[in-house]
């Protein structure tokens, strides 16, 4: 499978990243293991791949991240009112 690694095909938008480098933010936190990020100067979209890489967002992976992302949330509601630990 081919990744798309952001210094790979894309177009910088912005001679200052494409210079300094971007400047990424945590825009949503979608598990312990992967987040979206957006650059603060050039709104460029990124998320982590397997092996803890950050590569460009493509709606592909938008939508799994968001499929993981509700997943995790049932998880924490399963573990959090049906598993709880009996008080005694």
């Amino acid at each position: 499978m081919k990744t798309n690694y952001l210094t790979q095909g894309m177009v910088k938008k912005n001679y200052r990243c494409s210079f300094l480098g971007h400047r990424f933010v945590e825009t949503k936190k979608i598990n312990i293991h992967f987040s979206e990020y957006e650059c603060e100067i050039c709104k460029s979209q990124a998320t982590n791949d397997s092996r803890g890489h950050k590569i460009t967002l493509t709606s592909k992976l938008k939508d799994i991240n968001e499929t993981l992302f509700y997943l995790n949330l049932k998880k924490q509601f399963i573990t959090k009112f049906y598993f709880q630990k009996k008080e005694q």
